[in-house]
């Protein structure tokens, strides 16, 4: 069976309260954004000119509506 990673490392996307690159994390209806170390967790669309072509790949498995 295959499956998409649940998690990933989004690279350049930074926390604003400690500077740590955030963890992208694909639930079943979102996708959150969460600091590692402090947390937490931010809204995607704040982060939108900040997605790299590895973060756009792994988006594109979860339906836009949904975000």
């Amino acid at each position: 069976m295959f499956s998409r990673k649940r998690s990933w490392q989004a690279k350049g996307m930074k926390c604003r309260k400690c500077g740590l690159d955030l963890t992208a994390y694909r639930g079943c209806r979102e996708v959150t954004l969460r600091c590692p170390s402090c947390g937490q967790v931010f809204e995607l669309g704040k982060y939108a000119s900040s997605m790299d072509e590895d973060f756009e790949e792994e988006m594109g498995f979860v339906p836009m509506d949904r975000i």
